[in-house]
């Protein structure tokens, strides 16, 4: 699921939290980085690094060695500084301009749109994704989640874990080519914690999915393929 270690990146092939390894489809999409470097101002987070993500993946590393970079790396928000990103799927690779809309992302460095309610939120998001249940998926999964807010609330006077439910559910429940998800367990109690396990479980399965995180037990899929920067 993961190969191919850059002179700046240590893999493994899981974590042995996990001993009983999930398989994935041959159909997932697979990122392929080729000669990658990435800097963020003087810091290098990879150098001429070349490796592969497929299926549930987990991205670790120190506080501040990139992790955050590197997703936004793959959501397709910067650009590497050298070599070759790619994201290939079943029927070839994405397209630079479709890359954007072919990913899902959740992290606490995202910008919500604090004047709409969740309604307009939902609405909004929609006209870009599409969920993987139907027209009330996203809505399904925040009542699961045990989200309750009031109706003309906007989203600017919501708690942090109440905004933290919604970016994962939008993430998690919009059918894509791939989900991105950058500590996922940050502002959540322990209902959304297990909500969150539970939905992680599920949608790991079928999409590939990278989280970064220094949680491992909390945050990552199970039995996922390590990418160590």
């Amino acid at each position: 699921m993961l190969c191919c270690p850059s002179s700046v990146a240590r893999t493994r092939a899981s974590f042995a939290a996990h001993s009983d390894p999930m398989t994935t489809s041959p159909n997932l999409a697979t990122f392929l980085a080729e000669g990658l470097s990435l800097r963020r101002g003087t810091k290098v987070v990879w150098d001429n690094a070349t490796w592969s993500l497929q299926g549930p993946c987990a991205l670790v590393g120190a506080n501040g060695s990139g992790k955050s970079s590197t997703l936004a790396l793959l959501a397709g928000q910067v650009a590497p500084d050298a070599g070759n990103l790619r994201l290939k799927t079943d029927v070839g690779a994405v397209e630079a301009e479709r890359w954007m809309t072919s990913v899902s992302l959740a992290a606490p460095w995202m910008a919500l749109p604090k004047h709409l309610t969740l309604q307009e939120a939902l609405t909004f998001h929609g006209t870009f994704k599409t969920s993987r249940k139907g027209a009330l998926g996203w809505q399904a999964l925040l009542d699961a989640s045990g989200l309750r807010v009031g109706a003309s609330v906007p989203l600017g006077q919501w708690s942090s874990g109440q905004q933290q439910r919604l970016t994962l559910a939008l993430a998690l429940g919009t059918q894509t080519t791939a989900i991105l998800l950058d500590e996922p367990a940050s502002n959540l109690d322990s209902d959304g914690i297990l909500w969150y396990q539970r939905v992680l479980t599920e949608v790991s399965g079928q999409t590939t999915t990278v989280v970064a995180t220094n949680d491992i037990e909390k945050e990552a899929p199970k039995a996922p393929s390590m990418l160590e920067i």
